[in-house]
């Protein structure tokens, strides 16, 4: 999860789970490559990393994760992509 994601979504997740935030780059887009990096981190501390939180238009900026790459991560690591949806 980035720091550009619904807000809502942060509240609720904060108060069940341990999040990792993953670098955006200028445009708010996840960067691929960070985000493989924290599953790699989250798995080395003991974590059990589950699900990703991509966007599809971030609710601030409206920019679009690269939904591809991000889901041949998960599918390496076998994680649950959901990807939410803004109307911006």
């Amino acid at each position: 999860m980035t720091d550009r994601r619904h807000y809502d979504a942060w509240r609720l997740l904060s108060f069940f789970l341990f999040l990792f935030y993953v670098v955006v780059c200028e445009q708010g887009k996840m960067i691929p490559a960070e985000f493989e990096k924290q599953v790699q981190r989250a798995k080395y501390e003991g974590a059990l990393p589950f699900m990703v939180n991509a966007t599809a238009g971030t609710t601030v900026l409206g920019a679009f994760d690269p939904l591809e790459e991000i889901a041949d991560i998960c599918e390496r690591h076998n994680l649950w992509m959901h990807v939410d949806v803004s109307g911006s």
